[in-house]
């Protein structure tokens, strides 16, 4: 039999607590980017306008010309208000500094927050041409980087095959035609909290179907009250995509002002306006117990196709609300008699989530 001597327990307790320190210590690393500001210097940075463009053009022979670059970016801010300047001395607000590269450079992990969790982050294992977004604040670089990429990873293959002699060149010119067309604008937009200036983008005449698609989420993602009026206009979007895009968003913002308009199109828009509408107002449902979200989808459940009840079921199943019991049940009891081993998968995924909704209460069902 081993027996367990005391010199053994200081290092267990060395260890242990080693390891608590470390996770005492440890940054809220989806939070780090933002703390690294005063309240003021976010403030400030929701009113910023001027930017001083760093650029950096990298060929295989060394540096390029990079007034291309700076012309084609300073275009692509300027839809957005921005005003853009490659000179230091002209008085900025913010450093946005774009390296763009034949073969990109492996700068390894960022120090917060992780590629996961941007849009676009520098992807680690691309080798080719790209350029790296990324700005500064005041006398501090932020954690934000956005990736631009081109479509093919090998500058002198797809050079050999335009035509083209110079690889590098090629490469930094098909850059700068991505960087024409890319959403880093938007992006540092909703990076600087400008919700009032992503919002004004769904007025503008130039702005595309995929761009408001963009803006939209964004838009959901910052918890933008002050763009619901916008939002709710977009939800009678011709694209459906949009106006999907804007129910989603209300619900995820989660502001009493949603419900009404989402109401209505739930009860008035087309079939996926319809499915969008039940799906943000299921967000909302929890959040706002007191309206007339429940009545109204438990009301629609019955005559709805299966794929729409599920849609409903889930939504519902967020609530605490036991007016879904009764209904839910019953719909239960219906769903048992027709569902078989050989079902259709919808009606499997229309049981299922029968289930789970009312097992969130006190799962009665079962008995059945």
């Amino acid at each position: 039999m081993t027996r367990i001597t005391g010199t053994s327990r200081p290092g267990i307790g060395a260890l242990i607590l080693i390891g608590t320190l470390l996770i005492w210590l440890m940054p809220d690393i989806g939070h780090a980017r933002k703390e690294l500001l005063t309240q003021e210097e976010k403030d400030q940075q929701a009113k910023a306008e001027r930017i001083f463009l760093e650029a950096l053009a990298l060929t295989g022979h060394g540096p390029t010309d990079t007034a291309p670059l700076v012309t084609a970016a300073a275009a692509r801010l300027a839809q957005l208000g921005y005003h853009a300047s490659a000179d230091p001395a002209q008085p900025h607000d913010v450093t946005v500094k774009i390296k763009c590269e034949e073969l990109k450079t492996w700068e390894g992990t960022g120090r917060s927050g992780g590629d996961a969790d941007m849009v676009d982050a520098a992807v680690r294992l691309w080798k080719g041409p790209a350029c790296q977004i990324s700005y500064r604040f005041g006398p501090r670089w932020a954690d934000w980087r956005h990736e631009v990429r081109t479509e093919f990873a090998n500058p002198q293959e797809a050079a050999r095959h335009a035509g083209q002699q110079d690889s590098g060149a090629y490469a930094i010119a098909k850059l700068i035609e991505r960087i024409q067309a890319d959403s880093f604008p938007f992006l540092l937009a909703a990076e600087w909290g400008q919700s009032t200036r992503l919002a004004a983008m769904l007025d503008a005449a130039g702005t595309t179907p995929p761009q408001k698609h963009l803006v939209i989420g964004l838009l959901g993602t910052m918890l933008a009250t002050d763009a619901i009026p916008r939002l709710t206009a977009a939800l009678k979007d011709p694209d459906q995509a949009v106006s999907q895009a804007a129910a989603a968003a209300l619900g995820t913002i989660g502001h009493a002002d949603g419900v009404p308009a989402l109401l209505t199109l739930f009860k008035t828009g087309t079939a996926e306006q319809h499915r969008a509408a039940a799906s943000g107002l299921g967000r909302l449902a929890p959040l706002h117990p007191n309206s007339e979200i429940v009545p109204t989808l438990l009301a629609a459940l019955p005559a709805e196709p299966i794929p729409t009840q599920t849609l409903i079921i889930r939504a519902l199943g967020k609530t605490t609300d036991r007016r879904i019991l009764e209904p839910l049940r019953a719909l239960h009891r219906a769903v048992l008699k027709q569902a078989r081993s050989d079902s259709a998968p919808e009606l499997k995924d229309l049981l299922t989530t029968l289930g789970i909704a009312l097992d969130g209460f006190d799962g009665t069902h079962t008995e059945e």
